[in-house]
């Protein structure tokens, strides 16, 4: 389980995604003996210590973008669409980044009840279909990231936040998921889709987000041409 620390960083212009956001460092995983520069242990290290955008942008596809973008856009054509995340319920699938990430969104009344930390009976519905992202170790980096709305103070939103994504996080644990590329964040009410003046709108600001981020294993088959996963 990742550890409780935060800290954010203020006000990020991000030009490469046209979007000013504020974001928050990650949690740490519990610190160990440093490992040898260059191993897989080494690697997750570094990217456990990586913001929310600095994920985003952890692996660089060059000339294989063209192939990852019609390879995420059937992943979440044919698999996530056709399922759970079916366009004409709650949750959404987009295509993010230029086609290379596929963002799914749920919100936080499907996972919990009004503040409330512990996942209601049924939410394992929505997060079970990601678990096959988590299979192949850097196939994906997959992003857990946590919003809510600007109802009481900051930090009771914060720490709402917190507890939230860490319980997201702690069940794909407990359900025995590979989660060394699994990263998670909590943003509190510093990026809402929309502003915070009616009950809809602020729904609509709680909820979870779930980026598919191509890790660097896949890359590395693009570059031979085909992706099989």
């Amino acid at each position: 389980m990742k550890n409780l620390s935060k800290t954010l960083c203020k006000s990020v212009f991000i030009a490469a995604l046209g979007l000013t956001a504020i974001c928050s460092q990650p949690y740490a995983r519990a610190e160990a003996p440093k490992d040898k520069p260059g191993t897989e242990n080494a690697r997750i290290s570094e990217l456990d210590n990586l913001d929310f955008i600095q994920m985003l942008n952890s692996v660089e596809t060059g000339s294989t973008s063209p192939l990852i973008q019609k390879f995420q856009t059937k992943e979440g054509k044919t698999r996530l669409l056709n399922g759970k995340y079916n366009p004409k319920g709650e949750c959404t699938v987009e295509a993010y980044r230029n086609k290379e990430v596929l963002l799914i969104t749920i919100p936080a009344h499907l996972l919990f009840a009004p503040n409330m930390t512990e996942l209601k009976t049924g939410a394992s519905d929505y997060l079970s279909p990601i678990r096959r992202y988590l299979k192949e170790p850097d196939m994906y980096r997959v992003m857990l990231v946590m919003h809510t709305d600007n109802t009481g103070n900051e930090a009771y939103r914060e720490q709402l936040t917190v507890d939230r994504v860490n319980t997201v996080f702690d069940w794909f644990v407990n359900s025995g998921s590979d989660t060394r590329y699994l990263f998670s964040y909590a943003i509190g009410d510093s990026m809402p889709l929309r502003a915070n003046d009616s009950m809809d709108n602020r729904d609509k600001n709680r909820r979870l987000e779930i980026y598919l981020v191509p890790g660097q294993k896949m890359v590395d088959q693009a570059k031979k041409g085909r992706i099989s996963f």
